[in-house]
């Protein structure tokens, strides 16, 4: 782990309880996730699903990838 240097305004008990809040609400974010992925599976099936996750990664890699570079 890396040593963080802090102002005074912070301890080292309230960056770990920080830290340990972050990963619990990152396993519940991932859990809401899992649960409303599967229900949508059971409502539109595969076949859509994976049209629709292409689409949006897709679209999330062009908005994200930025202009190309001219030479």
């Amino acid at each position: 782990m890396t040593i963080i240097d802090l102002p005074d305004l912070y301890t080292k008990k309230d960056v770990d309880r920080a830290r340990t809040k972050g990963e619990v609400v990152g396993w519940i974010k991932g859990g809401v996730v899992g649960v409303a992925g599967v229900m949508l599976l059971g409502v539109i099936g595969w076949i859509p699903m994976l049209a629709v996750i292409g689409v949006g990664t897709f679209a999330l890699y062009k908005l994200f990838s930025g202009p190309k570079k001219s030479d």
